[in-house]
């Protein structure tokens, strides 16, 4: 997908504005799952958009482990409080990422839809569908 906003590279992720309302935020395998990586990205995704609303993709790196400390915290209160995002697809390509993240949003309910996909087009797909109704 071509970029139409800048692009920004946080220690964890490249976050980019590849459609009108569409950022992708691409984990890097090493990333730190913490609450302040994922403040960081949020401010990011949020200088993007320039606080527009907006659908998020997110891509997990296959070899990417599952952090459960990460899981204890709602990293996307702040998004779902001021209705920033319209709807969040998680690509967790991994048997244990996809588990995990399933969990964590059926723990930390969203004011937004979100779900979890294994493929990367599917993901895609289902989220330009979301916008495409907003």
């Amino acid at each position: 997908m071509r970029t139409i906003g800048t692009r920004i590279e946080t220690p964890t992720a490249t976050i980019e504005l590849v459609e009108p309302r569409l950022v992708e935020q691409r984990f890097h395998r090493d990333a730190e799952f913490n609450g302040k990586e994922f403040e960081r990205n949020r401010k990011a995704r949020w200088r993007l958009t320039q606080r527009e609303a907006h659908a998020l993709l997110i891509i997990l790196d296959a070899g990417s482990e599952v952090h459960p400390p990460a899981m204890n915290d709602d990293h996307f209160r702040a998004d779902s409080e001021v209705r920033m995002i319209l709807a969040l697809a998680i690509v967790a390509p991994s048997v244990a990422l996809n588990t995990a993240t399933k969990f964590y949003f059926r723990y930390h309910a969203q004011a937004f839809e979100a779900r979890v996909f294994e493929e990367e087009e599917e993901a895609r797909t289902w989220l330009i569908g979301m916008l495409e109704r907003t």
